[in-house]
């Protein structure tokens, strides 16, 4: 890890404590530590209460020895650092990515490259300013993360790609090899065990470079296949927004009522005013320069402003899509998309939304741009692209709408509902259902993804004769369920989804078996 990294992982945090406690309790410690003896002599003791405590230490000779002292804490807190430094460190092989760390109680964390679901740089402010990366490689289990915290940023981005290629090697069942690093020149800080990190390549002009680098992909750009939400739009989508549109309403009505009633009640509207607040500048700060890219083998996103999040999801993670419309952006257009992966697990938090939005706000068309990109192989002709705007935004024909009594249960959402099983030839064969009135939805999932499907009948739609179909995903924010079907309708979409279903999966098990084979999985010199 980089030199720097307990800094960054709880030393600055100490570092602070520290002071806090100081600051607060001076009063306290000198009279613990050298005016004990003083202040038993009444007379002195209300002399020492007037006095300033920095003149007294100067007046007693006590200065060199408060110095010393502060010098001494601050040398144990640097030689705890280093030792913490000491025993970190990492290493990428051709199963696993592993870090280890610990003096007195070793911690040893192994993430197998067949289980990882994405790698993520995050750059918290203060190590942007330092020209630090941390990666974070999330798996599918519980508590799934192995992060290394913190390396060099060029050193983050070289290791991030061989965590990839390597990954993508097990994956398409090529022979798996060493993906050496880059030789780095330049280095402005050097390992104990001889490796570098060129955290100032350019000196300050690198430094700065680092500070704003949006880790964007090149070839992305040059090749078109990049999706850039303006600064504008962003700020526009955030005012449209609900939370901003019932923060208004409510501010409304409590300053018309406290104009009529109590003139007190408008200040218990600020705490509110402060978190509504919070979370919007939240959602700006996870949107601001957003971009996302395609790249060979992994979709990569990135955003930030006061501290910048970089996602690289390898092709084939994704469980499920969703493009949502709120009320207030229908007029201009404007779509959010977020995803479902494996590896955000409950005691994390779940998937929240600075981890599953992949579009903050965009047009139609940079709609079926992220469609695309996420699920190759959905978008990538004119006949799914019509499919597609026919179920975002259009009549939803061929969908399967809701029973005729679904009123009570969709109430004004029933003319949207709808489900359709899109290419069952094929094994790119997608679920898609349409929902929602003031906030329209349209939710997409490969079948290949599926964990269980379900016909569920709750007791308000067997008193009306209707059935409820729900594909099973892993932990995320997209639900994949039709309800208010007529029973008769939802039964067979319920056969047509599991046969689907039994018949994708089990190719994709022989595809996998065969690339896994003692064959496929030879390397050149046993070939040889």
């Amino acid at each position: 890890m980089h030199p720097l990294s307990p800094l960054l992982r709880g030393g600055l945090a100490l570092l602070v404590i520290g002071g806090i406690i100081i600051a607060n309790f001076r009063d306290r410690l000198v009279e613990f530590f050298f005016a004990r003896e003083a202040l038993k002599n009444d007379d002195l003791a209300g002399v020492f209460d007037e006095q300033d405590i920095f003149g007294y230490i100067v007046e007693q000779g006590l200065l060199l020895l408060v110095l010393g002292g502060a010098l001494g804490v601050i040398l144990l807190i640097v030689l705890f650092s280093w030792l913490a430094w000491r025993f970190s460190s990492y290493r990428v092989t051709a199963e696993a990515v592993e870090t280890r760390s610990g003096i007195l109680f070793r911690n040893h964390r192994r993430a197998p490259l067949e289980r990882i679901q994405s790698v993520n740089l995050q750059r918290p402010m203060l190590a942007r300013a330092l020209g630090l990366t941390k990666i974070e490689v999330v798996t599918a289990g519980q508590d799934g993360k192995v992060e290394l915290a913190y390396l060099g940023h060029a050193d983050a981005k070289t290791v991030r790609e061989q965590i990839m290629q390597i990954a993508a090697q097990k994956r398409r069942g090529d022979a798996v090899g060493a993906v050496p690093l880059d030789e780095i020149h330049g280095a402005a800080a050097v390992a104990f065990d001889g490796s570098v990190y060129a955290t100032d390549t350019a000196g300050l002009a690198g430094r700065a470079q680092d500070f704003v680098d949006s880790d964007v992909d090149p070839d992305a750009i040059a090749g078109g296949a990049l999706v850039r939400v303006p600064v504008g739009r962003l700020l526009g989508s955030i005012a449209l927004s609900w939370e901003a549109i019932i923060l208004v309403l409510v501010v409304v009505a409590v300053v018309v009522g406290g104009a009529i009633f109590e003139p007190f009640m408008i200040l218990g509207i600020l705490p509110l005013i402060v978190v509504m607040a919070g979370v919007m500048f939240g959602q700006f700060n996870r949107g601001f320069n957003f971009t996302l890219s395609r790249g060979r083998d992994t979709v990569r996103t990135g955003a930030g402003l006061t501290s910048t999040l970089t996602e690289s999801i390898p092709f084939g993670r994704i469980h499920a899509i969703e493009a949502r419309q709120p009320l207030f952006w229908r007029p201009l257009g404007w779509w959010k998309v977020r995803i479902t992966t494996a590896g955000h697990s409950v005691a994390q938090g779940g998937q929240n939304a600075s981890q599953n939005v992949v579009l903050p706000v965009g047009l139609e068309a940079d709609v079926l741009r992220v469609i695309d990109t996420l699920l190759p192989g959905v978008g990538d002709d004119e006949a799914e692209i019509a499919a597609l705007r026919n179920g975002l935004s259009g009549p939803g024909t061929g969908y399967r709408g809701p029973g005729q009594r679904a009123g009570w249960v969709l109430w004004w959402g029933k003319p949207r509902a709808g489900i359709a099983l899109e290419g069952l030839g094929s094994e790119d064969a997608t679920l898609r259902i349409r929902r929602g009135v003031l906030t329209r939805s349209l939710s997409i999932m490969p079948i290949v993804r599926a964990q269980s499907v379900q016909l569920r009948r709750p007791l308000v739609h067997r008193m009306l004769g209707l059935a409820s179909v729900q594909a099973h995903t892993v932990l995320g924010p997209v639900r994949m369920e039709m309800r208010g079907m007529e029973l008769g309708i939802g039964q067979r979409v319920f056969d047509e989804l599991a046969t689907a279903v039994l018949r994708i999966q089990g190719a994709e098990a022989q595809r996998l078996a065969a690339a896994r084979s003692p064959r496929a999985m030879q390397t050149p010199v046993e070939e040889a």
